[in-house]
């Protein structure tokens, strides 16, 4: 028998928590991100068929107009769930710089708020 233990090289090696801190609330912002495009996306496609109802469908515009209502809702409630995990990632990456070494993860985390500014913008 050897002497290594038995899952020596097969098991991860547990994260450094704040590196898995910061991996989460980067992965959270990254999400939002996605949520406010697709309810952007979403009135787009609701005021289309809004439109398609109001000439061929007269008994389903009122249903539509409440749809599209909920969809427009969803954006401003997207835009600030962003604007606080821009806060959040912001305030942790500036009270934890010194204590994170991955390069990679601080570029990550970069491009992530890079991406949440310009969501915000369009």
């Amino acid at each position: 028998m050897s002497d290594k233990p038995r899952f020596a090289n097969k098991t991860k090696q547990a994260e450094v928590p704040n590196v898995k801190t910061l991996n989460i609330k980067i992965n959270s912002l990254a999400r939002t991100i996605k949520d406010l495009q697709y309810a952007k996306k979403e009135v787009e496609t609701e005021s289309k068929r809004l439109e398609t109802f109001k000439t061929e469908n007269q008994d389903r515009v009122s249903q539509q107009e409440n749809v599209l209502k909920e969809a427009e809702m969803m954006v401003p409630h997207s835009e600030n769930r962003i604007r606080s995990g821009i806060k959040d990632l912001s305030d942790y990456l500036e009270k934890e710089r010194a204590n994170i070494a991955d390069e990679e993860l601080i570029e990550n985390e970069e491009k992530t708020l890079k991406n949440a500014e310009e969501a915000l913008n369009v």
